[in-house]
């Protein structure tokens, strides 16, 4: 999430101001929280409606982001034209815009069976005994929340990584709505042994990981581009000899979901090194993840920039177009 939403314009000075940052972050947070309170009032599927509504009409106010969601939407489909792209991001502003005002309802979408279908594609250990954890990995697809509360549906006690916001007080105001997933949330930065502990303490490990790293990723295809991404989920399931599960939610209409376990991810070739095997793991699922995002493209949540800057136009230029491989 963005260091100030009303006061995006101020940014630059707000970071070394300390005075004008601490009210900035108050301004945000009394329009999130103000949300959050008229989403609560209201039925969860009002609430989804109103916040597309919100999310469509507000966009355009958010030029960075938007700008950063269109050349993501541009490079993963090249075929479809500007206009075709900017209806996509207007439309995508608008999941955002549900994603927020369901966040009070979560504890509804969970403990309701009519709002959230389990699709489970193959059996597995830990849905029969969940003391013995595996690995989930989703997108930031649909309401990609809703993988806690199939989890927690499930009996499943996790620990999953998030993203703080940068606003301490929009975070707190987040991680009171999150009480409803029933699970152990770290903070993504340096959680690696956090999470490796809560593993062994038969915690299932849960993660989204289509977004791009910083440090410490390996080129994975998505969409023929590569971007460095996480191999942490493969390297666990490798480690503990345990599951590495992709997880798809579908939004079937308004506040409902599918939650679609998918089968797990094995490596092609058990005899190459673990590094080779789980960069192949990391490749297939982000293959799942890209057939999943080309069903629905708006209800792809992209606003950080998936490919490093300028790295784009030079893979064309190396290899003449797009492929797969390791």
């Amino acid at each position: 999430m963005a260091d100030f939403i009303i006061g995006s314009p101020l940014r630059k000075w707000a970071r070394d101001h300390r005075l004008l940052r601490d009210t900035l972050w108050r301004i945000d947070f009394v329009l999130f929280w103000t949300l959050t309170k008229l989403a609560k009032s209201l039925p969860a599927d009002v609430a989804s409606s109103l916040g597309d509504l919100l999310g469509r009409c507000v966009y355009p106010l958010l030029r960075k982001k938007s700008a950063i969601i269109r050349a993501n939407l541009s490079t993963a489909f090249p075929e479809k034209s500007s206009g075709e792209i900017n209806r996509l991001v207007r439309r995508a502003w608008g999941r955002v815009g549900r994603v927020l005002m369901e966040y009070p309802h979560l504890g509804t979408i969970l403990e309701d069976d009519t709002r959230l279908t389990i699709d489970v594609r193959e059996p597995i250990e830990t849905y029969k005994n969940p003391s013995r954890p595996c690995v989930i990995v989703t997108a930031h697809q649909s309401n990609w929340e809703v993988v806690c509360s199939a989890m927690a549906r499930m009996k499943i006690p996790n620990a999953s990584l998030y993203s703080p916001p940068t606003n301490p007080l929009l975070d707190h105001l987040l991680m009171e709505q999150r009480r409803a997933l029933n699970c152990e949330l770290l903070p993504r930065e340096h959680a690696t042994r956090k999470l490796v502990q809560a593993f062994k303490r038969g915690r299932t490990a849960a993660m989204v990981m289509d977004r791009r790293v910083s440090e410490g990723g390996a080129p994975i295809q998505f969409f023929g581009h590569k971007k460095p991404s996480t191999l942490l989920p493969a390297r666990l399931a490798l480690k503990f000899g345990c599951d590495l599960v992709p997880v798809q939610i579908v939004r079937c209409k308004n506040a409902r979901f599918r939650a679609i376990f998918h089968p797990p991810v094995k490596p092609i070739n058990a005899g190459d090194d673990e590094t080779m095997q789980a960069i192949n793991m990391t490749q297939q699922v982000h293959q799942q993840f890209e057939a999943w995002i080309r069903q629905v493209p708006e209800d792809w949540f992209c606003s950080k920039r998936i490919w490093p800057k300028g790295k784009i136009d030079a893979e064309s230029g190396q290899n003449g177009g797009n492929h797969y491989g390791i």
